[in-house]
């Protein structure tokens, strides 16, 4: 990539002897006028992205009437130099199983209209998921 200006500029010295180059505030530095078939459009927002096992432990518990322990998701305050850092990390461990749920009940492996209730072990900060009644 050159180094070189893309649109006019002005030259400023500076008191230590550097050049250095400022662009002109017109529009044609800023772009070009495009026409509207020409313009290209991106998908907008995050695409989700879900892990398997998670999903697989989600739906064998939920759908046999049993409680999933997630261990892999565990939260523990001792982790965190703040409860307010603590309880940030618990809600963004509870958004991921619930996207995770909502995923299966998308997928017909979890009746419609299921939700989770999110109990978490008081010692080993382990989420508990069981369908919400």
């Amino acid at each position: 990539m050159s180094n070189q200006p893309l649109a006019h500029a002005d030259e400023i010295t500076t008191q230590r002897g550097r050049t250095t180059i400022t662009m002109t505030d017109s529009a044609k530095d800023f772009g070009s006028v495009v026409d509207l078939s020409d313009v290209s459009k991106s998908r907008r927002g995050a695409v989700a992205t879900y892990k398997s096992g998670l999903l697989s432990l989600l739906g064998s518990a939920l759908k046999a009437g049993k409680a999933a322990a997630v261990t892999a998701m565990a939260v523990l305050r001792s982790d965190y130099s703040s409860d307010e850092d603590f309880r940030n990390a618990r809600q963004a461990a509870a958004a991921e199983i619930r996207k995770h749920a909502d995923k299966l009940v998308a997928d017909g492996t979890l009746p419609a209209g299921t939700k989770v209730s999110i109990n978490w072990h008081p010692e080993t900060g382990v989420p508990q998921v069981s369908i919400r009644n």
